[in-house]
């Protein structure tokens, strides 16, 4: 297990004038997001969870939301190197709300959008090494993806309702829901408001799409995922009811922040954060960045 031990300058200059103030017998300012944040850091496992997107075989192809193949697996080595156990959002799941375990250092690798080169060029690399994908589909892709393409292509096509079914058998990879037509910046913003909505048509359209996906998963996959990745990382106090109500048990965003579990708390669960793998870092850099937000402990200490 592992915390957060990182303090820059400018926290530092808050910190310490109430840390004197406290010693002088005045009430600390501290918010109480502040201190759940703070019993969540001293109880919580720590876990870093990995953002991936498309994976090419090309590195000259490297892109903010482009990574080479050959980047995944050094990657990878380095977080074995590092005593680093893959587990899925569904290990976490069962952890804070079914007495599941942990292991002392997990990891997450999420990949968004449903890629079918997360299929065609990451299967072999998950089998080799033993490690585990958590890939968020996006049911149009999907839907027009299994509708049209008997030859899909790594470089541009998505998965098909097949691949998720035989990915899914192999034991390497967890699905999410990524919505089913809300990835996009045009009409609304993710799941956000439209200006010119109700409240009422709001929470209906969210319904619809979310709800939509999940009966898709159901009648083609024989499951509906537990878990919710927010299309772009946008999300509103409404659409997390909603998924709630819906029946998901966890949801993922995009702020490079540590997540810290903690058993029977299911408000840590939600909202996730996770740090963007772009192609243009080398993995060293990358896992500097990323690993600098946690300390390894001795969890029995």
């Amino acid at each position: 297990m592992f915390r957060t031990i990182k303090l820059n300058k400018v926290f530092l200059a808050v910190l310490l004038p109430v840390v004197i103030a406290v010693g002088a017998g005045v009430k600390s300012t501290c918010s109480a997001e502040e201190k759940e944040d703070a019993k969540a850091e001293n109880n919580g496992i720590a876990v870093p969870i990995i953002m991936y997107h498309s994976v090419l075989l090309d590195n000259e192809k490297c892109g903010e939301y482009i990574v080479s193949l050959d980047q995944v697996e050094e990657d990878i080595e380095y977080l074995k190197h590092n005593s680093f156990t893959p587990v899925f959002v569904n290990d976490l799941i069962k952890y804070v709300n079914y007495n599941g375990e942990l292991p002392d250092k997990p990891v997450i690798l999420t990949f968004d959008d449903g890629c079918y080169n997360n299929y065609e060029y990451l299967i072999g690399l998950l089998k080799k090494e033993n490690f585990k994908a958590t890939v968020s589909v996006v049911g149009s892709y999907t839907t027009d993806a299994s509708e049209s393409a008997e030859n899909p292509s790594a470089a541009y096509s998505y998965l098909r309702w097949c691949d998720i079914n035989e990915m899914r058998d192999s034991g390497y990879y967890e699905f999410c829901s990524h919505s089913f037509d809300m990835h996009s910046l045009e009409d609304r913003k993710g799941v956000l408001k439209k200006v010119s909505e109700s409240d009422a048509e709001y929470r209906h359209a969210l319904i619809t799409d979310i709800d939509g996906l999940q009966r898709l998963f159901d009648t083609n996959c024989g499951f509906r995922p537990n878990t919710f990745t927010y299309p772009y990382g946008f999300h509103s106090d409404t659409a997390e009811q909603v998924i709630r109500e819906l029946g998901f048990e966890a949801s993922l965003g995009v702020e490079e922040k540590p997540n810290y579990i903690v058993k029977g708390d299911s408000h840590c669960l939600f909202g996730l954060n996770r740090y963007n793998r772009s192609g243009l870092t080398d993995t060293e850099s990358f896992m500097n960045n990323m690993l600098s937000d946690f300390k390894t402990v001795d969890p029995k200490a």
